[in-house]
């Protein structure tokens, strides 16, 4: 059985891949994405015939081994399931779609933020995905079906990896944010 904290991991170990949230120099970030978005451009295009399950199973088996990953790049800072987003979050710069704020965290010195919403649907990606494209936000790479979904997206100030996973629970999106 997947449990939130290890579908947090999953998508919070995209982030640190792609976001750079473990302290890199804003050049190495700045590479690190365009190159992380250049290449998921390119798989994206390869896995379209590819499931949720399919996924969330492959994110599963990842899961494990990401564990202190996840501690290390928020260098101790908790991911927490309060209802309330972390310090610093940047909402007026990231709308966040409708839901329940089920908590979050940070990385030191506004490196970035995690924070999760519980939505209705996996289908609610889209208007979270529009949020952000009105907020300004370019989209790179983007990714759904029935039961999850994924986006990669930029803006002048911020990078937003988005997620939205369906579990036992209910569908949770998360936002994994950090500065340009």
């Amino acid at each position: 059985m997947r449990t939130p904290t290890r579908t947090l991991i999953a998508a919070v170990a995209a982030g640190i891949a792609l976001a750079g949230l473990s302290g890199c120099s804003s050049d190495t970030v700045r590479q690190a994405t365009d190159l992380g978005s250049s290449v998921a451009s390119d798989v994206s295009s390869a896995v379209q015939g590819i499931d949720g399950k399919a996924i969330q199973d492959g994110m599963a088996s990842v899961a494990g081994g990401i564990d202190g990953a996840l501690d290390t790049a928020l260098k101790g800072a908790k991911v927490t399931s309060d209802g309330q987003l972390p310090d610093g979050f940047p909402t007026k710069d990231v709308p966040l779609v409708d839901g329940t704020v089920l908590g979050g965290g940070s990385g030191p010195d506004g490196s970035g933020w995690v924070a999760q919403v519980r939505v209705g649907s996996v289908d609610e990606f889209q208007a979270a995905a529009d949020a952000l494209t009105g907020a300004g936000y370019t989209e790179s790479v983007k990714r759904a079906d029935s039961t999850s979904a994924f986006g990669l997206f930029r803006s002048d100030g911020y990078r937003v990896v988005l997620t939205f996973a369906k579990t036992d629970a209910g569908v949770t999106a998360t936002y994994i944010v950090t500065p340009r």
